[in-house]
């Protein structure tokens, strides 16, 4: 493991934020093209790596504690990584690194990027720092960073619609944090500890109204960052008016972190049956309300925002079930979901670089001018929408069976009728984009640059591989799903018997 690898996932990227400008200062005084661009390039990368070095030490079994100030826990502020947030940070630091390559062309054509390229490393610091840290007062800071850092980069084009949509989630986002911090007030009243494991430890088993209070509070504010229905008001407009290396991002990594910070406080905290069947019928409602708000929209960007918001439904079915079965599929449809959006929201920038518009009513027959786009776009269609042998076919059917196994019967059934109604939808959305009569002015379209298209390439590739080879990605989630069921694990190896 690279030493002080934990703080240092942190530290690299909040300290390649701020030397950005420098960068890209220098950069235009000597005449050095695209210097910004490989400086972000090399800053993620890194990341990556030393995400990756703690692999062998986690999935070891071993909970990795790096105290900061040589104070204990729980007095001091640590660093606690275990099998979930690691494979949350293994998420997130490959999607960024992903959305970093595209990004090299797609933003190209756009203006004041070093301040894209700020806002870029600083949502990665924001992102790992929920992700890594074991004090829940500093994951409220680190929350907060990442939202700032989102509310920004859904401006950064200075269009109306993107202002609109910016003001828009930083109002109802502002709210969300609102109540996590007013939750974590509440629990810090109680026991008087912010750190997470001794809060584990001392909150009451029961649940009484002194905590279901702060639960409700965490779950509504976690809740409005993932959009989850009927806190979801503000991720379609966000979606759709941000570049769509940031719908990407978006949709790919913090919607993952979203889900991760709200996992870890109801599982770690409260316990998964505080709230059980509750989140379970929350991502039902998710679920469906999602995939028929995508099946009326005619802006594809808009069609995928809604997609995510229903995916995230079964994301959050499998995990309220509770078993061991539904947590590993509900984890291993959170991995695949962050595969296939992440590859959809580019596949659509690469249609808007050539195109210039997201709109399916001005779009058509594309197929033979981008015909390898519109066989990547075939690719993500059938992955999310669970059809064999793509990956999404694999976890959804993990949670099909988890909610028989658990008497949830129905609810498997109406998760079964959402995924015929996403395959409608984007069968809808392939016919109304690749098929049918192509406008005139759409002759001389052609494929987008290889930069572009090798991070779609690789997705979708991981689409097939996890698909047919489902164990390999069940083996990647597994240490995450035993983490999860095994708070007292996370709490002894943090607070070291104390």
């Amino acid at each position: 493991m690279i030493p002080h690898a934990p703080i240092l996932a942190i530290v690299l990227p909040l300290f390649a934020a701020f030397l950005m400008p420098v960068v890209g200062i220098l950069a235009r005084r000597r005449g050095i093209k695209r210097a910004r661009e490989w400086f972000a390039i090399a800053a993620v990368l890194a990341e990556l790596v030393i995400v990756m070095s703690m692999l062998p030490v986690v999935w070891g079994g071993q909970v990795l504690v790096y105290q900061l100030g040589g104070w204990s826990p729980p007095w001091g502020i640590n660093l606690a990584i275990d099998g979930l947030n690691l494979l949350v940070a293994m998420i997130v630091s490959g999607i960024s690194a992903l959305v970093v390559i595209y990004s090299f062309v797609y933003m190209g054509r756009d203006h004041g990027l070093d301040q894209y390229y700020t806002l870029f490393l600083l949502i990665l610091a924001g992102m790992m720092g929920v992700t890594l840290t074991g004090d829940i007062f500093n994951l409220y800071v680190f929350f907060e960073i990442m939202c700032i850092s989102s509310y920004a980069l859904v401006a950064f084009r200075r269009n109306w619609q993107s202002i609109e949509a910016s003001i828009k989630y930083l109002i109802v986002g502002s709210l969300g944090t609102s109540f996590i911090l007013l939750g974590i007030a509440l629990l810090y009243g109680m026991v008087g500890s912010l750190n997470i494991a001794h809060l584990a430890q001392k909150l009451p088993l029961e649940p009484t109204s002194a905590i279901i209070v702060p639960l409700a509070l965490f779950v509504t504010g976690f809740g409005i960052k993932i959009a989850m229905v009927p806190l979801h008001m503000w991720q379609p407009d966000a979606y759709q008016a941000a570049p769509s290396a940031v719908a990407a991002l978006f949709s790919g990594a913090t919607a993952t972190v979203g889900i991760y910070a709200m996992v870890r406080v109801v599982y770690t905290l409260f316990g998964v049956f505080a709230i059980g069947i509750m989140l379970a019928a929350l991502g039902l409602v998710t679920m469906v309300l999602g995939a028929f708000m995508a099946l009326t929209q005619r802006d594809l960007k808009r069609l995928l925002a809604y997609s995510c918001i229903s995916q995230i439904g079964y994301i959050l079915l499998g995990l309220g079930l509770g078993t061991s079965l539904g947590i590993q599929g509900g984890l291993f449809h959170l991995f695949n979901n962050a595969i296939y959006k992440t590859m959809l929201f580019m596949i659509v920038g690469a249609i808007i670089y050539r195109v210039g518009t997201s709109n399916m009513d001005q779009l058509g027959g594309l197929w033979k001018n981008m015909p390898v786009t519109a066989t990547l776009f075939g690719v993500g269609a059938l992955a999310i929408s669970g059809v064999p042998p793509f990956n999404g076919f694999a976890s959804k059917w993990m949670i099909y069976v988890a909610g028989i196994e658990a008497g949830q019967a129905v609810f498997t059934i109406i998760a079964l009728i959402m995924s015929a109604l996403t395959l409608a939808y984007f069968l809808k959305a392939f016919n109304s984009i690749f098929l049918g009569q192509r406008p005139k002015h759409l002759s001389d379209v052609k494929e987008t640059p290889l930069p572009m298209m090798f991070p779609i390439m690789l997705l979708a590739v991981l689409c097939i591989v996890f698909g047919v080879l489902p164990q390999l990605g069940i083996d990647i989630v597994r240490p995450a799903q035993e983490a999860l069921m095994n708070s007292g694990g996370y709490i002894g190896a943090v607070l070291g018997g104390a």
